[in-house]
């Protein structure tokens, strides 16, 4: 019985793994991750789920735009590791970097409600401050790196596939 609900164990995470092998699939869910972890920074620094979901809705377009842009990103960097074997260096650094940015950014959106919780402390008082007069500024750079880091994948992908064309018409 133990054996059999280990193989269970097993092939379900086998199946995990190849559902997250799909590009769409891992697009979709590091998109909603990003959506996920801005209305939890958010409903931690209001105090409560409802107010940090209030929060996201209430920040427009532009951290809307955020989740979708890592979620494409994403789902070309698992496009372009599903087609190329060995080590991928340069879209793994774009898909890390334009990841990396936008959470930043959806932080950085969403920080200016910390200085509610700790009012004494100066330093988050100047920078909640900073953030609230730059937020847009700081959303549009995060997006930019995002769409950078896309093109980047995009470029790779169209290159890797040339490649691999070249060595199918020379092996066959």
């Amino acid at each position: 019985m133990r054996e059999s609900l280990s193989g269970r164990c097993m092939s379900d995470i086998q199946h995990i793994k190849s559902l997250l092998k799909n590009p769409f699939i891992f697009g979709a869910g590091i998109g909603i991750f990003v959506i996920l972890f801005n209305i939890s920074i958010a409903s931690l620094a209001e105090g409560s789920l409802e107010k940090g979901y209030q929060v996201f809705l209430t920040n427009g377009t532009f951290v809307y735009l955020i989740p979708l842009a890592v979620g494409i990103q994403m789902g070309l960097f698992r496009y372009h590791r599903n087609i190329t074997t060995g080590n991928i260096v340069g879209s793994e650094k774009m898909g890390m970097a334009g990841s990396a940015t936008s959470s930043l950014t959806m932080v950085a959106c969403c920080l200016h409600h910390v200085s509610d919780l700790l009012p004494s402390i100066g330093l988050i008082l100047a920078a909640s401050s900073f953030l609230i007069q730059y937020k847009d500024a700081i959303i549009i750079i995060g997006l930019f790196a995002n769409v950078a880091g896309s093109i980047y994948i995009a470029r790779a992908i169209i290159k890797d596939r040339l490649i691999l064309a070249k060595a199918e018409k020379t092996v066959f």
